[in-house]
């Protein structure tokens, strides 16, 4: 339990309800986890401290890595996963030091998508820019590998409305050693994604998607099914914010990175009632 105010305390509770502070004058204290051995793990102030089942504190990890640490978690070897603000996944030992552990991480292991920017992995080599080639908005981004590491998508949002939700999804493809943008599924300027072709055209009859709420408007990679196809997420909210109905389309590519929509399947309401 963690008391409110700042700095803050931990509070030890026993199961017949006696309280106790087990830890006291934490700042910038965002998350914590107990291991198999009763350890306690925080982050706070910018690194990760671990304190005893008595109380001892010290320093698990002080590295850059740490810093910034908003979800933690320790398997049954001791090892502590990280989930930092840029939604990155990092694995710690149990020394405390950093290695590689993230979903951000190609396939292969040779690029590694770090804060908007694809880097040669274990070095600092901005190969692509994310952020600056899509003037992406927010933190809020995702990069979702193909299985050879030949391509990638990559969910981000770009400037939008305040109060709306807008998020697009963008190929790239690795040519020699550059990585290539290819054809985007929504470059028009339709306000609805799903008002543009080829979308629109693989609707099923009688659907109309100027009924969806302009202001939840969404399409991701949801996965690639193999090296050459990806699956899209396109959920249609009703003004609420309930979701009304979803389509998922089937994307085929050629080897020059060209794409068909070879399948569009809209979900079941079971399927939608285990999306929510």
């Amino acid at each position: 339990m963690v008391d409110e105010g700042w700095p803050v305390s931990i509070v030890k509770i026993t199961p017949e309800g006696a309280k106790s502070t087990f830890a006291a004058d934490l700042e910038n204290l965002r998350n914590l986890t107990v291991d198999a051995t009763g350890n306690v793990y925080v982050s706070s102030n910018y690194a990760i401290l671990r304190f005893a089942p008595d109380g001892t504190k010290n320093t698990f990890s002080s590295a850059s890595e740490a810093d910034e640490a908003w979800d933690l978690a320790v398997d049954r070897s001791g090892n502590v996963f990280v989930r930092n603000r840029h939604d990155a996944v990092l694995k710690f030992d149990q020394s405390g030091t950093p290695i590689i552990f993230s979903r951000d991480l190609s396939p292969d292991k040779q690029w590694d998508y770090k804060a908007g920017e694809i880097v040669k992995a274990g070095a600092t080599q901005v190969v692509l820019d994310l952020n600056q080639e899509l003037e992406v908005y927010g933190p809020e981004t995702e990069i979702v590998w193909a299985p050879d590491s030949k391509r990638f998508g990559f969910n981000y949002s770009p400037l939008h409305a305040h109060h709306t939700t807008y998020e697009k999804v963008a190929f790239y493809q690795l040519r020699g050693d550059k990585w290539v943008a290819l054809h985007s599924p929504s470059d028009a300027s339709e306000p609805i994604q799903l008002l543009q072709s080829p979308l629109k055209d693989h609707l099923p009859k009688g659907f109309n998607p100027r009924h969806c709420a302009p202001e939840w408007d969404e399409l991701k990679l949801r996965t690639w099914a193999d090296t050459n196809t990806a699956i899209l997420y396109a959920p249609c909210y009703e003004r609420s914010r309930d979701l009304k109905t979803a389509f998922l389309f089937t994307l085929k590519f050629d080897d020059a990175g060209n794409w068909k929509i070879i399948k569009a399947h809209q979900m079941s309401k079971k399927e939608l009632e285990e999306e929510q």
